[in-house]
């Protein structure tokens, strides 16, 4: 999941900007008329859900895909009551007399969807809309939010993860400022990653700088995890934050500098990825002291939930904000 466009929910007129524009986006992506039309009852129905129960809160939309299939993803956020996600699955439970019935139909529609709605935390849901035909489960799997600056068309933040049978990479880039400039700054980074994503990470990084001297500059971390050796190698540049959680959530180690400006002496450090660990990178778009263990229960939902919520309860509001989660399919 990729989130790269967010709505807000603040009238009952904003559902059906949510429908239409998931709608335009699901057909953009390929899917049929079929699909399509589900992706826009998915979309009335969590919008609704959202104004109905809470008053307010957003829709994060974006891109989605499975074993070489494309799709597109919702994710509806709120700060409401909490919800029993129980009862409203049952049918006969519309959020509004809509054309599906609640969550029931959501969970119908769906190629996939994971909730988190502890009470009085708030609710966020996530449904993704694939073509009907099945995927192969994945060896990782991993969600993403990745928004600009508010009222910026382009951001400055940029990511990328590449798989290879066991050992993911997965890189999150910062460009210095906001719009065109920083964008181009992360360009340059993720350029190098691209063509050079074998390599170790300071490697890679100790190339993007180079790359990147042309630029304003840029922060950037990179983070390798080998299921095999059950161990996660990180190298970072500047206030790109990186946490593994396991049974306890660990803040790794990051080094001061900018990419093409100021390189430190650039060192790896090694850390533990037992069975169960995620995953957490996000740029300085997040608060960088991070509780990931509030509120109780939110790692055990799926990478797309935990990253939503994040965003939505530590985003700063006035930055470009990235947030990515790995983990291996539990």
């Amino acid at each position: 999941m990729e989130v790269s466009e967010c709505i807000s929910l603040e009238h009952d007129a904003d559902i059906g900007a949510v429908r239409r524009r998931f709608a335009a986006l699901a057909a953009a992506a390929g899917l049929d008329e079929s699909r399509t039309g589900d992706a826009a009852i998915i979309a009335t129905e969590l919008a609704t859900n959202v104004r109905r129960h809470a008053g307010h809160g957003g829709a994060l939309l974006g891109t989605a895909g499975a074993g070489g299939e494309r799709g597109v993803v919702i994710a509806a956020w709120d700060r409401g009551p909490g919800m029993d996600l129980e009862a409203c699955l049952r049918d006969g439970m519309s959020t509004a007399g809509t054309a599906g019935v609640g969550l029931g139909a959501v969970s119908r529609l769906a190629s996939q969807w994971d909730a988190f709605a502890p009470r009085g935390r708030g609710t966020v849901i996530v449904a993704h809309v694939l073509p009907a035909r099945a995927a192969p489960r994945p060896r990782f799997e991993h969600g993403a939010v990745a928004l600009p600056y508010p009222g910026l068309p382009v951001s400055g933040d940029a990511w990328d993860l590449h798989i290879d049978g066991a050992i993911a990479t997965l890189i999150v880039c910062d460009g210095l400022g906001h719009g065109d400039g920083a964008a181009d700054a992360s360009r340059a980074v993720i350029d190098v990653f691209r063509a050079r994503r074998g390599d170790a990470p300071a490697a890679i990084l100790e190339r993007a700088n180079g790359a990147a001297r042309p630029t304003r500059g840029a922060a950037a971390t990179i983070v390798r995890v080998d299921l095999a050796a059950r161990e996660a190698v990180i190298a970072g540049v500047g206030n790109v934050a990186a946490w593994v959680a396991a049974a306890t959530a660990r803040q790794l180690v990051t080094q001061h500098g900018t990419l093409g400006h100021a390189m430190p002496r650039l060192r790896e450090e090694c850390t533990p990825f037992p069975p169960g660990s995620t995953l957490v990178v996000a740029s300085d778009g997040l608060k960088s002291r991070l509780d990931l263990s509030e509120p109780p229960g939110l790692l055990a939902r799926a990478p797309d939930v935990i990253a939503a919520a994040l965003w939505r309860d530590h985003h700063r509001g006035r930055d470009d904000a990235t947030v990515v989660v790995l983990r291996e399919p539990r």
